[in-house]
């Protein structure tokens, strides 16, 4: 049981020392807003799930200047609500 203390001790204080809150610092200004700045436009859309069958919402995020004739990268993002399985 001592042994186990020491271990989860340890790695407390490790995880103290290496955190991402010192790894950078941020600049001056980053939160205020800057009009020369373009920026995009976010819509919501909704669509007919096949998997729950019912019509989900999205958020869909479009840079500045978009048009349907180009094509673009995509990011899907993925919150996982719901998605954490217990075994026990």
């Amino acid at each position: 049981m001592k042994k186990y203390f020491t271990i989860v001790c340890l790695l407390f204080f490790c995880m103290q020392t290496v955190s991402a809150q010192g790894m950078f610092s941020l600049h001056s200004g980053f939160d205020t807003v800057r009009p020369q700045i373009a920026k995009g436009r976010i819509d919501t859309i909704t669509y007919d799930s096949k998997t729950v069958g019912v019509a989900r919402k999205a958020m869909v995020y479009t840079p500045p200047g978009y048009s349907v004739k180009k094509k673009y990268p995509v990011l899907y993002l993925l919150h996982g609500i719901g998605e954490m399985k217990w075994n026990g």
